[in-house]
This record gives C-alpha cells, sequence and structure tokens, in this order.
C-alpha cells in the first residue's frame, strides 16, 4: 500500500535537505518496536516512534546541526529530549537520534554506512 500524498510530499522535501542519503517510513510494528526496545531516558525517539508517522532519516556528516539542544540533565539523569524539525509541515513534528540497539536494528532494514547515522522524525497529520 503506498502511503498518502501528504506523506510523499513531506518525505520528498525531506529527501532534498543537504546530508540526507536515504529514508525510510516506519510501520506500525516497527514503531511499537522502538518503543518496546528503546532506552527510557530516549525521550525524542519515543514520542517520535508514538505519533502517527515516523520516517527513519540516513545522513552523513554534511547534515545540519540540531536545532535544540540533544542532551539535557535532569533530576540527576541524562535524557535524550525530543528536538523540534522545521523542514517537516505538519502537526507535532519531534526528531531525536535512536540509541546504539536500535540503530542496529535499523541499519539491518536500511543500509547506513560506517559515516552515516540514524534519526527519527515522527509527526501527525
Amino acid at each position: 500500500m503506498s502511503p498518502p500524498q501528504e506523506i510523499k510530499h513531506i518525505i520528498h522535501g525531506l529527501s532534498r535537505l543537504q546530508g540526507i542519503t536515504r529514508y525510510y517510513l516506519l510501520t506500525p510494528d516497527e514503531k511499537e518496536y522502538i518503543i518496546r526496545h528503546e532506552d527510557a531516558q530516549n525521550l525524542g525517539v519515543l514520542e517520535a516512534a508514538g505519533r502517527q508517522h515516523c520516517v527513519c532519516l540516513i545522513h552523513n556528516s554534511s547534515w545540519r546541526e540540531p536545532t535544540q539542544t540533544i542532551v539535557k540533565k535532569e533530576k540527576g539523569e541524562i535524557i535524550f529530549p525530543p528536538v523540534v524539525f522545521p523542514e517537516v509541515p505538519a502537526k507535532n513534528v519531534v526528531s531525536s537520534s535512536p540509541g546504539l540497539a536500535i540503530h542496529t536494528w535499523l541499519s539491518k532494514k536500511v543500509r547506513v554506512e560506517k559515516e552515516e547515522a540514524t534519526l527519527l522524525i515522527g509527526f501527525d497529520l
């Protein structure tokens, strides 16, 4: 089944950004797997996977810097908060980099080269 036109438009826009080499639209089962297996401190990934749609972007070193702080210390714990992602014209957009276990799992689904990284973008329509 092909994604709705709005998602195709968003993905097309993402694929044109400097540093983005590939993308992968996660299925509901894959999003659930991420929610069950990501570290509890990675709030950004948990929120992204919990959105209506979630795209995994693969990027290289020419990708831009994050728009906000990606690591915070709260109540003595290190957390990874959700980060805004202004390039996506949708509702409730958040982004975050997955932890090593989820990055490795995603790398088996989408070819990720040594010098590349994964980034999850979650949003609602």
